[in-house]
This record gives C-alpha cells, structure tokens and sequence, in this order.
C-alpha cells in the first residue's frame, strides 16, 4: 500500500469515527434532554400536588370560612367544584381521597404523583336539654361547645339568680334573669350546667341549645398527573 493510500484509508476511518462519536454524543444528548425532561415535570408535578394538598385543607370547598374542614362538606363536593377553587388542580387530571375513600376524581391520574396531608375533621350538630325548675337544677349537653344560648322563662313565683357552666358564672343577676341569653364557653368538655333559682314552689323552665361538634384525624390523598 503506497503513502497515498495508507493517508486515504486514515482519512477514512477518521470520517467514520468522527460519525460514530457524534451519533453517540447526539443521542446521549436526547437521553439527557429526555431525562432532564422527565425531571422537571415530575418536579412540578410534585410541587402542584403539594401545594392542591394544602389548599385542600386550610381553604377550599372542603373548609368553612374559619378553616375548618367538616365531613358534611367533604360529602358534598365533587370534581368540578374543587378543580375550580383549586388552582393547582385546573388543566391536570387528579383524585381526591379522605382516609381512603374516593371524594372526586377526574381523568385518569394513575400516573400521577401523590401527596398527603394529616388535618382535623369536624362534625356540628344541634343539641338541646331543657331544666323543669320545678324538679331539677342541673343539667348536660351532650358535646362540645364554644357557645350555649339560655332561653330562661321562671313563672312569676320564680326567681332564676344564677346560671352556671362548669364552674364559672355566666350569667348572673339578684333580681331574676329572664330572657334569652347566649354566652361563651370553653370547649374542652361537655357542659354542665347549673341553677341557682328561689321561691316557694320554683316553676318554670330553662332551655340550653348549642351547636356541639366533634373532632376527628383524617388524612387526605391528592393525586396530580398534569
């Protein structure tokens, strides 16, 4: 083989080389890109599934306007109510669990990322006992409240001094309380109330009613695949 020849054939397998190395580096470069891709969407993914989780449990359909997430509105929600008071949920397919159970879902979001969030559910309802004065002068209401509302109605020989709750005065007057009355209380049992009344024969009556409610840990699953 001649000088010229053996530079040729150099030449050659230099060109083939330098194609080989290029076709390598451009699709190492489309792994890196795709890898890269794939990276800063399940990121963001990441990111809207956590921040759709937070919103789920401090303001959203599921709350009320103090904060506080109630079972009776997490039973009436549904997908299209939440994707639209839920930014990070908007344009993305997702499902929204409450310890465990399905509360709304759109699209098909098994690919999706998943996040959850420890909160306090809570539960209201109405509670309502009434003393007969003439037999009684105490009472419980069954549940926890932060207000009790009085309707106090002595008869005439009947005089109602002193209302208690636990032990605490809350309402109070020598002369007779009449009325209706709500006050405060603290919620960290149930009430016990109490009264003070004179006369010869007390007659009459007192009506406690408050909205008593009850605190349970739940957990909500958000799942986001935008």
């Amino acid at each position: 083989m001649t000088a010229t020849n053996r530079a040729q054939t150099s030449l050659a397998g230099l060109a083939v080389a330098l194609v080989l190395v290029t076709a390598v580096t451009a699709g190492s470069i489309v792994v890196a890109d795709r890898a890269l891709a794939d990276a800063t969407s399940d990121t963001l993914e990441q990111h809207r599934a956590e921040r759709a989780a937070d919103t789920l449990v401090t303001d959203s359909p599921l709350t009320t306007t103090s904060g506080r997430l109630t079972r009776s509105l997490v039973n009436q929600t549904n997908a299209s109510e939440l994707a639209t008071a839920v930014p990070a949920l908007r344009n993305a397919d997702f499902r929204v669990r409450v310890d465990g159970e399905t509360i709304a879902v759109r699209g098909d979001p098994q690919a999706g990322t998943t996040v959850s969030r420890g909160a306090v559910a809570t539960d209201t309802r109405t509670v309502s006992e009434t003393i007969d004065l003439n037999d009684s002068d105490a009472m419980s209401l069954d549940g926890r409240t932060n207000q009790i509302r009085f309707d106090v109605d002595p008869d005439p020989d009947t005089t109602v001094r002193t209302v208690r709750v636990g032990e605490r005065v809350v309402l109070h007057r020598p002369t007779g309380i009449e009325g209706t009355h709500t006050v405060n209380v603290t919620d960290y049992a149930d009430p016990v109330i109490r009264v003070e009344r004179v006369g010869p024969a007390p007659t009459g009556s007192i009506t406690a009613s408050a909205t008593a409610f009850e605190t349970t840990a739940v957990r909500i699953e958000v799942t986001v695949d935008a």
